[in-house]
């Protein structure tokens, strides 16, 4: 088999263990965070309106690793990478790493400028541009093109969730429409992906695909 076939197999072996809609699932309720939050905070304040999404994340973490060790598994049997695969997946975790500081950098310049100057448009816009390379970069590396729509739909969304807000049209800068909206499209994406990986495998591979790609 040529190094060409040996790769597709191994993406097509990847995208059967990783896409199956699960981390859909646990995006939408990250994201559910941004649109529910905002209303508790009257209530709870910022802090805790925010921290008692923590045992929510955990709880939907854990299941989906159940979920995973128990029906996804039994059906897509278990895979080992080649070292294509292993090294572009280490990159990403480099790479995502960077991400994040230059993010926590970005937004402490966005919301200096917004601080001092009342900059209308520097904390939708540096939201913009950090979601829009983060969905872009694991789009890429993961090799799921559609994690850079997500990535538009809410890079696009803050922007437009700002513009309703001034507006009057919307409170809390229109995150509570914009990231219900996603969080809701993402989680209904992700179940049915789940569902349509239930639907057309069976439960009897427990095969184990080793090292689709040879590690020339």
């Amino acid at each position: 088999m040529k190094s060409d076939d040996l790769r597709i197999t191994e993406r097509r072996a990847f995208r059967a263990v990783v896409d199956t809609g699960l981390w859909d699932i646990l995006l939408a309720t990250v994201l559910a965070m941004f649109a529910i939050a905002p209303l508790l905070s009257g209530t709870l304040g910022d802090f805790w309106s925010s921290a008692i999404f923590l045992p929510v994340w955990a709880g939907v973490y854990l299941a989906i690793r159940v979920i995973r060790d128990r029906v996804v598994v039994p059906r897509v049997g278990q895979v080992r990478f080649g070292s294509y695969r292993t090294t572009r997946l280490r990159r990403f975790t480099v790479v995502m790493l960077v991400m994040n500081i230059a993010a926590v950098v970005l937004g402490l310049v966005a919301f200096t400028a917004f601080e001092q100057t009342r900059a209308l448009w520097a904390i939708p816009i540096g939201f913009f541009l950090i979601v829009l390379v983060f969905s872009s970069m694991a789009a890429y590396f993961l090799e799921i093109p559609r994690f850079f729509l997500y990535g538009i739909v809410l890079a696009v969304g803050s922007l437009v969730g700002e513009w309703l807000w001034r507006q009057g049209y919307a409170s809390h800068h229109g995150y509570p429409i914009v990231f219900g909206v996603a969080a809701g499209s993402i989680a209904a994406v992700g179940m049915v992906k789940f569902a349509s990986l239930i639907r057309s495998s069976s439960p009897l591979v427990s095969n184990e695909l080793g090292g689709a790609e040879n590690d020339g």
